[in-house]
């Protein structure tokens, strides 16, 4: 036995046969070798499906911006514009995506209803379907074929797509006129003729018409209207335009005047009783029956209010102002009598009021409250006869009002200017708002009135 083994350990066959068979060298190669397909096949299944995941996230991202510029395009459109398509392409193409092009297709639909998407069943959405194609490479030695076709090879189809439906946005209104059942058989609420081209972006609402004549449209903001409307750019119809400030007149104090003095127009008329005459730089104790009519210039240092009952505020050629933090309330109220006039006037021309609203309290924001039950007025501004220069509102519903002037800022009041009357007519340069436009009403204390100014696209899928 043991000279057998001597003789098997030292056949040098024998010892190469057995380290051949211990020996692991050379595997990794064989391995190699016999895996070289799956392992490209999987590579192939890895690189290629990583690029569509990153091409289809940007499809979606040009459709999810695309059909929000579609829906806000078309949802501030003239009925019947088809222009959101182009709007829905330009966007899709500045992300790289143009229909046509490229093995891509951008498809823009007009609005519709979709019962598998809950904010589609009863409001009509926007649509946009972004698709492009691109070849197949490692992804073939799997046998994958893909589900389309690049010239004549195989192809994977992406897809993408978006639904958008509209958000009112709203915004605050410089003025509002009220006058009127609304509906094109009414008559203008806003008329402009011949006014200049206005660079405040002032939005105007009416209860009738809206009717600018000329080229030029009153605002550059946006203009909605009940009945017919042709002022500015940017129009809506709308089904309802609210009187904003009806409300306050519960703040109104009661009546307790039990006669009421007036500016005597004509030589028989009796004399305006001395009551009745404002000569202090200090606020009467409220309330005024009949007319008040500035002896001299008057300068409030003081907030508060002025009530006049049965009368109108004559400025009989003076001025009224407030100064430092002072504001000022002037309340038009009085019975439905047609006797009375309920208005500011300037009998001698060459007046002004320059006056700020208080910007806190319970007529915070109101320069001028006109009693929504009074009778109807007529008023003309023409700018100089008096000068307005206020901040704050003008709360005139039952006024008719014929302008021909601007409005400024008061001397010391924020740029706010509100004006809700019950019909206007603006002439010539009557660009009311051009030298105070809106952007300090909150510092003025002023809420406007506000109502959907335009909507946007909000995507929901």
């Amino acid at each position: 036995m043991p000279i057998r083994n001597n003789i098997h350990r030292g056949n040098p066959l024998t010892r190469k046969a057995r380290h051949f068979l211990r020996s692991g060298d050379g595997n990794v190669s064989a391995l190699i070798a016999v895996l070289i397909l799956p392992l490209a096949a999987l590579l192939g299944v890895a690189t290629e499906g990583g690029s569509w995941f990153l091409i289809t996230r940007a499809m979606q991202n040009a459709a999810d911006s695309a059909v929000i510029a579609a829906a806000t395009n078309g949802g501030n459109a003239s009925g019947g514009s088809t222009d959101y398509i182009n709007e829905g392409k330009a966007i899709a193409t500045s992300y790289g995506f143009t229909n046509g092009t490229s093995q891509a297709t951008v498809t823009v639909s007009a609005p519709a209803t979709y019962p598998s998407v809950t904010a589609c069943v009863s409001s009509p959405c926007y649509r946009v379907n972004i698709t492009k194609t691109v070849p197949l490479y490692l992804t073939e030695l799997i046998g994958y074929k893909g589900n389309a076709t690049v010239g004549s090879v195989g192809g994977q189809q992406l897809s993408a797509v978006a639904l958008a439906t509209l958000e009112p946005v709203n915004a605050p209104f410089c003025l509002t006129a009220i006058g009127g059942s609304g509906g094109g058989k009414k008559g203008d609420a806003i008329t402009a003729n011949g006014v200049p081209a206005s660079s405040i972006a002032c939005n105007i609402q009416s209860a009738g018409n809206a009717n600018c004549n000329g080229k030029n449209g009153l605002t550059s903001g946006w203009s909605d209207a009940i009945g017919t409307n042709d002022c500015g750019t940017k129009q809506h119809t709308v089904s309802s335009v609210t009187d904003p400030y009806a409300g306050s007149a519960s703040n109104i104090p009661p009546n307790p005047c039990g006669s009421y003095s007036s500016v005597p127009t004509k030589k028989s008329d009796p004399p305006l009783a001395p009551g009745n005459k404002w000569t202090t730089s200090s606020l009467p104790a409220n309330p005024i029956c009949g007319d008040y009519q500035l002896q001299n210039d008057i300068t409030l240092s003081t907030t508060g209010t002025l009530v006049i009952e049965n009368g109108s505020l004559d400025l009989n050629g003076h001025t009224l102002s407030t100064t430092g933090t002072a504001g000022l309330t002037i309340i038009l109220t009085g019975t439905s009598s047609p006797s009375y006039s309920h208005v500011i006037v300037d009998s001698a021309g060459g007046g002004t009021l320059n006056i700020s609203s208080p910007t806190s309290g319970t007529w915070s924001g109101m320069a001028v409250y006109q009693d929504p039950n009074v009778p109807p007025q007529t008023l003309t501004y023409s700018g100089n006869s008096p000068s307005w220069d206020i901040s704050g509102i003008i709360y005139m519903p039952k006024t008719d009002l014929t302008a021909s002037g601007s409005v400024l800022q008061a001397t010391n009041g924020h740029s706010c200017f509100t004006l809700v009357v019950n019909t206007i007519v603006v002439n010539g340069t009557g660009d009311l708002f051009y030298q105070n436009p809106q952007s300090e009403c909150p510092l003025q204390g002023v809420t406007s009135p506000t109502n959907k100014a335009y909507v946007v696209g909000a995507l929901v899928y």
